[in-house]
């Protein structure tokens, strides 16, 4: 799993690219943590559309992620979910979970 960030408004954007499962999941936890604890963010989307695969590993992060900012203080969202990544939240009752937009337009 590899990533990208950018920033949109007040937005910082993490574009995941890979599968995020058990062998990616606790390297990704660590370094999206060190950019959180480096940087004070307002608001903290993942863009979901190159995620290829997703585990129970995968969705632990992205709840851990959402708890982390809810406690700061902070948001979080995916963004650009594709159908598969979409039925393994569905099947996992996660779809309602987790704040969901379909294009960077919704950012702003």
């Amino acid at each position: 799993m590899e990533f990208t960030t950018k920033t949109i408004g007040n937005h910082k954007v993490f574009e995941l690219v890979g599968s995020l499962d058990i062998y990616s999941a606790s390297k990704m936890k660590k370094e999206i943590n060190s950019i959180l604890d480096e940087e004070e963010i307002e608001s903290l989307v993942l863009d979901m559309s190159k995620v290829t695969h997703m585990d129970s590993s995968g969705i632990a992060l992205l709840a851990n992620l959402q708890k982390k900012m809810k406690t700061e203080g902070s948001k979080f969202a995916l963004l650009k979910v594709t159908n598969d990544i979409m039925a393994v939240l569905k099947l996992s009752s996660l779809d309602n979970f987790f704040t969901i937009l379909q294009s960077e337009s919704d950012l702003k």
